[in-house]
C-alpha cells in the first residue's frame, strides 16, 4: 500500500513554537516502521505543504498523520481536515475528536458529566482575570488550555503560593496568549494509558512514569531531565483496572479512532483523577509507545502495525456500511 506520512517537523528544538512539532528521528522512526510492514511510504510534510500542492496525494491510498499544527485549539484537526475534503482516508481520530481531546476544559467537562473523576480547576482569561478564590488549595499547577505539555509545563509549572501563581500566569500569558487551566495538583504517582482499536478499543497495560522528586512533574516536562528519578506508586490491580476503564469511557466520549492516550495522576489515597485525552499522541520511540513495546515485549514497530491494522479494519466496515445503504 502507499502510504503518506503527514508532519510538522521540528527543526529547532530551543524554539517554544515548535515544542509540539516532530523531531527527525521520530518521523525516521515511523517511516521505517511502515515500510518494515511492507509499504510504499512517501512524505507528505505538513498541512501547508498539503495545500500548496495537493497533486502530492495522487496515488496516495491511506495517510498516517502525525501532524500537530503550528496554533491555536484547532490546530490538530487541520491535516485531518483536508485528507476529508479531498477524500483520501487516514489514520487516526477525525477533528472534532481532535478539537474536543486538545482543549483540556472541554475535555475535563466530558469527564465529569461520563463520571470520570477530575482535579478542580479555574480556566482564566487573561492574568487580571485571576479570581480572589480558586476552587482548590495550593500547589496548583498552570498550564494553556490547548497547548501540550512541550509548551507551558516545565520545572516552574506547580506554584504553592498566590505570589508565585500571579508570576506564573504573567510569564505565561506573555509568551503562549491563550487561556490558562490553573489546576489541583496531585503531587503523587502519575499513569498513561494507551489505547488501540475501534469498537472496542483495546486499552493496554498501563505504564507508570517517573517524575522528578524535586517538582513532582513527569520527568518528560521537566528540561533538562533530572538524574534521579522515582516511581512512587504501587502498580495494584485495582488502579490500573480502574485507570483502563477511565481510559475506554474518555476514549468513547471525545469520539476517538484507531488510537489515543490518556493520562491520570494518583493521590496518596490510591484515587485516580484523569488529566487529558490525546488522541494524537506522541509517536517518540523513546516515549510511552516505546515503553509500551518494551513492557508487551514486542517492537514499536509492531505497535505501529496494530494502529495501521485498527485503521484500515475501520476504514472496510465504513465502506460496507455505506454500499449497504446505498443498496
Amino acid at each position: 500500500m502507499r502510504i503518506g506520512l503527514t508532519y510538522d517537523l521540528q527543526t529547532n528544538a530551543s524554539d517554544q513554537r515548535q515544542a509540539e512539532f516532530d523531531p527527525p528521528a521520530t518521523v525516521q522512526a515511523v517511516h521505517e516502521a511502515l515500510e518494515g510492514l511492507g509499504h510504499d511510504v512517501v512524505r507528505l510534510g505538513n498541512a501547508h505543504e498539503l495545500l500548496a500542492a495537493p497533486h502530492r496525494l495522487d496515488g496516495v491510498e491511506l495517510v498516517f498523520n502525525l501532524a500537530e499544527g503550528s496554533h491555536g485549539r484547532c490546530r490538530e484537526a487541520w491535516v485531518p481536515t483536508l485528507l476529508e475534503l479531498y477524500g483520501v482516508p487516514y489514520v487516526g481520530s477525525d477533528p472534532l475528536a481532535l478539537m474536543l481531546g486538545l482543549d483540556k476544559v472541554v475535555s475535563k467537562r466530558l469527564a465529569q458529566a461520563s463520571g470520570v473523576a477530575t482535579p478542580s480547576w479555574r480556566c482564566v482569561e487573561r492574568p487580571e482575570a485571576l479570581p480572589a478564590e480558586l476552587p482548590c488549595a495550593f500547589p496548583v499547577i498552570v498550564k494553556p488550555r490547548w497547548e501540550g505539555a512541550g509548551r507551558g509545563i516545565d520545572a516552574q509549572a506547580v506554584v504553592r503560593s498566590r505570589v508565585q501563581l500571579e508570576a506564573r500566569l504573567r510569564r505565561l500569558f506573555a509568551r503562549c496568549p491563550e487561556p490558562m487551566l490553573i489546576e489541583a495538583f496531585i503531587p503523587s504517582g502519575e499513569l498513561t494509558v494507551f489505547l488501540i482499536g475501534n469498537d472496542p478499543s483495546a486499552a493496554f497495560p498501563v505504564v507508570q512514569r517517573p517524575l522528578d522528586p524535586a517538582t513532582g512533574l513527569s520527568c518528560h516536562v521537566v528540561k533538562p531531565a533530572p538524574e534521579a528519578t522515582v516511581n512512587p506508586l504501587v502498580l495494584e490491580p485495582a488502579i490500573e483496572r480502574a485507570a483502563q476503564e477511565a481510559s475506554l469511557a474518555m476514549f468513547e466520549v471525545i469520539g476517538c479512532r484507531d488510537m489515543a492516550r490518556v493520562d491520570f495522576r494518583v493521590d496518596e489515597a490510591g484515587r485516580l483523577w484523569f488529566l487529558e485525552i490525546n488522541p494524537l499522541p506522541s509517536f517518540d520511540p523513546e516515549g510511552s509507545l516505546g515503553l509500551l513495546a518494551e513492557y508487551l515485549g514486542t517492537s514499536y514497530a509492531e505497535l505501529i502495525g496494530r494502529i495501521l491494522d485498527a485503521s484500515l479494519l475501520r476504514i472496510r466496515h465504513a465502506a460496507c456500511g455505506a454500499r449497504n445503504e446505498r443498496v
